[in-house]
């Protein structure tokens, strides 16, 4: 649904179990079905198949050409009568499938344009201060006053010149910034759809062009996963990045691969994320030049963070120390992780055994495990499939 970030469920927590997704473990949100004929939103699970090819529940291999959309009318008309509350304006009892139109036509709270915004009305602000400001809206008057001006075939040949002349200079300034790299990049992000996938992977990004992705991409086309890899990223853009993940109700996937992000970055992520404040799901760090001090944030964010499922360090600078840091977070602390990708860190070797075994062991909630391309000795390696195996539905990759 296309607002489906800005309600809550007024009685989640008697939600029949048949309508809840395994991967995000809320109602069905366009709910998809895959050929082993288990249910998931079709974000989730295309988000999922990023990364993992098989199904969440039972491992089937899954390929994304498969997959359908829900039909069984019974599962689809209990979605729609849940109950939900505006989160902007705290109306309740709103069936979910009429919170569209609460959002479009009703809601006082929520944020529109001037009716002549098509003219440069720079106003936006909530639909109950909205007839308020067209009261006084120059824009608003003048656009009046032109279509009375046309009905009664009165514009003079003056303000015909006028206005081509305004229309000409308008015209000029657009050329003069239509090549510029921020311009090209406010351009892209506008052709994505609301609550989408916005990849900007490879498209020369730096810190600099920071803000006008957040504005764009994250504010105003509040997306579910962004990709940013492939970039010339550091600190300061990751400390805006950062920032703008303080309340955010979208965002679940964010993508930084590729980047040479910097401790002061990844620190500035890791205490936002601490404060469980958003609802990023999944934080791809892979090819980042992490070290050891940088995983020590990550590591201290998991210790309270309770939304984060997935993070991939894969393809860095992490040793034995940095899989201790992480593993003890794991095992005293973190109960929500599912999946944890630290694949092809060559530092990492039998050191860390004791750390790994105790981690598999007593951890419950990761069901995935990359540590392929490390520097694992066989017998390590046979040791902890060993224990690897004896775990229902857990995956480990050596």
């Amino acid at each position: 649904m296309a607002h489906n970030n800005e309600y809550e469920y007024e009685n989640e927590s008697s939600v029949d179990s048949e309508l809840i997704c395994a991967i995000c473990l809320n109602p069905f949100d366009e709910p998809i079905s895959t050929l082993c004929e288990h249910i998931f939103c079709v974000d989730c699970i295309k988000l999922w198949l990023k990364k993992d090819l098989s199904c969440p529940i039972c491992r089937e291999i899954l390929i994304e050409n498969n997959l359908k959309s829900v039909i069984n009318q019974n599962i689809l008309n209990k979605l729609d009568q849940l109950q939900v509350k505006c989160r902007l304006c705290q109306q309740k009892h709103i069936k979910r499938k009429r919170f569209d139109y609460h959002i479009d036509k009703q809601c006082s709270k929520v944020i529109v344009s001037c009716s002549t915004a098509d003219i440069k009305c720079p106003w936006k602000g909530q639909r109950i201060d909205l007839q308020s400001h067209q009261m006084n809206c120059i824009y608003y008057s003048n656009r009046k006053l032109f279509n009375h001006q046309v009905q009664e075939n009165k514009i003079t040949s003056s303000k015909l010149e006028f206005k081509q002349i305004i229309l000409s200079l308008l015209i000029t300034l657009c050329l003069e910034f239509i090549n510029s790299h921020s311009i090209k990049i406010e351009n892209l992000i506008n052709q994505y759809p609301f609550y989408s996938t916005i990849s900007l992977s490879n498209k020369h990004l730096t810190d600099t062009d920071i803000s006008i992705v957040i504005n764009s991409a994250i504010i105003n086309k509040k997306c579910k996963i962004l990709d940013l890899g492939h970039n010339q990223i550091n600190s300061q853009g990751v400390i805006q990045l950062a920032e703008s993940l303080t309340n955010n109700t979208t965002l679940k996937m964010l993508s930084l691969h590729s980047n040479s992000l910097s401790e002061i970055g990844i620190l500035h992520i890791a205490e936002k994320l601490s404060l469980n404040n958003s609802v990023l799901k999944w934080l791809d760090l892979e090819s980042t030049d992490l070290t050891d001090n940088s995983v020590e944030y990550l590591a201290a964010m998991l210790k309270t963070n309770t939304s984060v499922t997935g993070l991939w360090l894969s393809n860095n600078r992490i040793s034995d120390q940095g899989v201790k840091t992480l593993a003890l977070a794991l095992i005293y602390y973190n109960t929500t992780l599912k999946y944890l990708d630290l694949e092809n860190n060559r530092l990492i070797n039998d050191s860390c055994l004791n750390y790994l075994i105790n981690m598999l062991e007593q951890n419950q909630s990761l069901k995935t495990v990359y540590l392929n391309n490390c520097h694992l000795s066989m017998t390590s390696k046979t040791k902890l499939q060993t224990i690897a195996n004896t775990k229902p539905k857990f995956r480990l990759l050596l």
